[in-house]
């Protein structure tokens, strides 16, 4: 059972790169090598592409096979944004550059988890992570948390989260800034889970997609800032999210060096490496970011606010993310959900089903405030009122 510090069986039975073992002598000699290992191409592209000259002569191999870690600069500055923004301890070797989070998390899930083994899933939750862990032949136990954390049942966190472990249980998925509830957990919530992961050597798979997206008074804290746990965790990042570029298929995990190296056992086997263009467009916003981030989150806060401020109803005000999670329950009236997810659909509003998000919110919808210009939100939250609280519409 690989609790922490195990990972899962199935690592034992395939290696990294065929080139891993020999990549420290291979680095060491530099240009002095002549690199006949890999199957790639010197010559550049033969055709036009809309690309500036200019980042193809500052960074000549764009269109190569980079190191399977990731390109060691992006690594590098990755390393130093991680310490800066959220204090973790980490070199460019607890660095793993992924397509995208969705990838990170499938590598993680695929070098920790062996079948039969459970992940606690804190609910609601990103849909795709279940799957992933019942492609792994793993279990989830769905354990509804964040919409909770203000209820008597979840006085305490830590007696509430010892009610769900089991012999099965081998990680906890913690997300924070969370998708769909837009809640932020405090250093104090973190703590309490950090303090059952460890005493029951649970590895801590953290998914911190929407860091950097968080509005006053709450601040995005990375869990494996905790006492005692960064060694148990994996921290899990997106460019998809602040850096608004989901369809670049970037993002990176942050661990020790030794599941860095497992866990670039199962990212060769899946993709080999994340794209090497992408790594090289993302370091100059990434070196740039405290100059443009801060316009952007402010941004993102006057549409949620415009949202809240237009929808004629009681709902939670999200602390970070994207998005407005909420029951639909108290505005039935005798109707079914389907039959007001219709009505919306059939008012020209897309929602989110909640029922996606974990088996405990089938009565609940994800509105995702920043996919609309403000005047498309203005008009969404019309029709939403109209559908929910007209009269007449709930005569139909």
């Amino acid at each position: 059972m690989p609790r922490f510090p195990q990972f899962a069986n199935r690592l034992r039975s395939i290696q990294g790169s065929v080139f891993e073992k020999y990549r420290h002598r291979m680095q060491a000699l530099g240009n002095e090598l002549v690199r006949l290992h890999i199957g790639d191409t010197y010559l550049p592209p033969a055709y036009l592409l809309p690309i500036q000259e200019a980042f193809k002569q500052t960074y000549p191999v764009w269109n190569r096979y980079c190191n399977t870690f990731g390109v060691g600069k992006l690594r590098s500055t990755l390393a130093t944004k991680l310490q800066e923004d959220n204090q973790l301890p980490v070199t460019e070797n607890h660095v793993l550059v992924t397509s995208g989070a969705t990838n990170a998390l499938s590598v993680t899930v695929n070098s920790l988890i062996n079948p039969g083994e459970a992940v606690l899933t804190l609910t609601p939750c990103w849909p795709f992570f279940m799957g992933m862990v019942k492609m792994a032949g793993g279990k989830v136990i769905e354990l509804p948390f964040y919409d909770r954390l203000h209820t008597p049942e979840l006085s305490s966190i830590t007696a509430y989260l010892e009610t769900a472990i089991t012999e099965e249980v081998v990680a906890i998925y913690v997300n924070s800034p969370n998708n769909p509830s837009g809640v932020v957990l405090s250093s104090s919530q973190l703590a309490e889970i950090a303090k059952v992961a460890k005493r029951h050597r649970l590895w801590i798979i953290s998914d911190e997609a929407y860091d950097g997206l968080t509005f006053p008074p709450h601040d995005h804290i990375s869990i494996a800032t905790q006492e005692n746990v960064f060694e148990q965790t994996i921290s899990i990042f997106t460019f998809s999210k602040i850096f608004m570029f989901a369809g670049l298929r970037l993002g990176y995990l942050a661990a020790t060096p030794e599941a860095i190296i497992e866990f670039n056992k199962t990212l060769v086997h899946q993709l080999y490496s994340p794209s090497t263009f992408a790594q090289y467009m993302m370091l100059e916003p990434l070196q740039t970011r405290h100059q443009w981030m801060p316009e952007i989150r402010q941004h993102y806060q006057s549409l949620r606010d415009l949202m809240l401020k237009h929808l004629q109803i009681s709902l939670p005000t999200p602390g970070g993310t994207y998005f407005l999670f909420f029951s639909l329950e108290p505005y039935l009236q005798g109707r079914s959900f389907d039959a007001i997810f219709e009505t919306l659909l059939n008012k020209g509003v897309s929602v989110a089903p909640g029922i996606d998000f974990g088996s405990h919110y089938r009565q609940f919808i994800r509105i995702c405030f920043t996919g609309e210009p403000p005047q498309r939100l203005v008009l969404a939250a019309e029709r939403i009122n109209q559908v929910l609280l007209d009269s007449d519409e709930n005569a139909n």
